[in-house]
C-alpha cells in the first residue's frame, strides 16, 4: 500500500512494526495521510514485535501486551 492510500483503511488501532530498521513514528508523522487516520488521532499506536519467537514463552510475552495494549483502546473511533 503506498502512502497516498493510507488513509482509505481506517482502525481504531495501529500496530507499528518495532523492529529497529522499521520506519519509525516520528518518520510516519510527516506523511499528511498518517496524521488523518483514527488511530493516530487518538494515540492508539503500539508496538507490534515482528520477530520470531522460538518458544511458547517468547510468544506469551508479545500476545500479553498486545492484548493489554488492546483492552485499554477506544473500540469507537471508525464506524
Amino acid at each position: 500500500m503506498s502512502w497516498e492510500n493510507a488513509d482509505k483503511y481506517q482502525a481504531d488501532v495501529i500496530l507499528v512494526d518495532a523492529r529497529t530498521q522499521s520506519m519509525k513514528i516520528e518518520e510516519m508523522a510527516r506523511k499528511p495521510t498518517w496524521a488523518k487516520l483514527p488511530a493516530v488521532k487518538a494515540g492508539q499506536l503500539y508496538p507490534w514485535h515482528a520477530a520470531e519467537r522460538y518458544s511458547y514463552l517468547g510468544y506469551a510475552k508479545v500476545t500479553e501486551e498486545l492484548k493489554t495494549n488492546l483492552e485499554k483502546a477506544r473500540d469507537d473511533l471508525v464506524k
